[in-house]
């Protein structure tokens, strides 16, 4: 049976979903304000961080996809790298999460992963293969990380893989509009001939049609595609005043390529 489309009314509502989720997740954090919690120290003395929303719209979609279950969620985190997201989070009574990096980055990013208390961590290259069962987990995380790897196309099908069906997967990492992606996918390009760019920068560009092609080539449906701002100073008073976040937050709705960082919710097809 064909699965139905959304409505226009229903489509509008999830652009603008971000509007509805609390900001609270900022007052309520106390690792946020840790000296050793990895952001900007300017940042952290600001009410609401532009460089945490990243973070802050993945947990508040965690929440929301927690109360839908109406049970505590298995948690994959691709590319925890210093398990931000982990400890910005609030608690998840019964929540099992599990954080996946390379090798290196796990025994170099030891202590911070430490603090962040993942259930488990697991060793794995991205672009190879992830080591967990087939649908597996209930909810994928994997933020800037895809700008990184050789064959996003590779990450994504393995990522969604390991998703239960109807399972959740969130993504984010840099947007431009297209042609300006297709202009730094070819400086990229010439920088990493040259030897001026190593593998594991920034080696991909993105943009929304790009990013909708690679979930559906997954199994994917995208369920709400948005930019995150359009402004970001560290430390800037704007920064205290949720007036400011929720402005940004209505631009990246409305002009996705120009929104920084882009947000992707995606549904595992049944």
């Amino acid at each position: 049976m064909q699965e139905r489309q959304p409505s226009r009314r229903e489509r509008i509502n999830r652009r603008f979903k971000f509007l509805s989720w609390p900001l609270t997740v900022f007052d309520e954090s106390v690792e946020l304000r840790k000296h050793d919690f990895p952001l900007k120290e300017a940042a952290k003395k600001t009410r609401f961080p532009v460089r945490a929303l990243r973070y802050w719209w993945a947990i508040c979609a965690i929440q929301e996809e927690t109360r839908r279950l109406g049970r505590s969620p298995i948690i994959a985190d691709a590319g925890c790298d210093l398990g931000t997201l982990k400890r910005f989070s609030p608690d998840i009574k019964g929540s099992h999460w599990v954080g996946m990096d390379l090798p290196d980055q796990l025994r170099s990013n030891q202590k911070h992963l430490e603090l962040a208390r993942y259930d488990k961590l697991l060793s794995c290259n991205l672009d190879s293969g992830i080591p967990l069962s087939k649908s597996s987990v209930d909810i994928v995380i994997c933020l800037h990380v895809l700008e990184h790897l050789p064959r996003p196309e590779f990450t994504i099908r393995e990522l969604a893989r390991i998703l239960r069906p109807g399972g959740l997967m969130l993504l984010g990492y840099p947007v431009l509009p297209r042609g300006l992606a297709h202009l730094r996918e070819w400086q990229f390009s010439k920088q990493l001939k040259s030897g001026k760019r190593k593998q594991g920068g920034h080696i991909q560009a993105f943009w929304p049609s790009r990013s909708r092609r690679l979930a559906e080539q997954a199994g994917l449906q995208v369920e709400f595609m948005v930019g995150s701002h359009l402004f970001r100073k560290s430390g800037s008073h704007l920064e205290n005043h949720s007036a400011w976040i929720r402005l940004n937050q209505i631009w990246g709705a409305l002009f996705p390529s120009l929104g920084r960082e882009i947000c992707i919710q995606l549904r595992r097809n049944t």
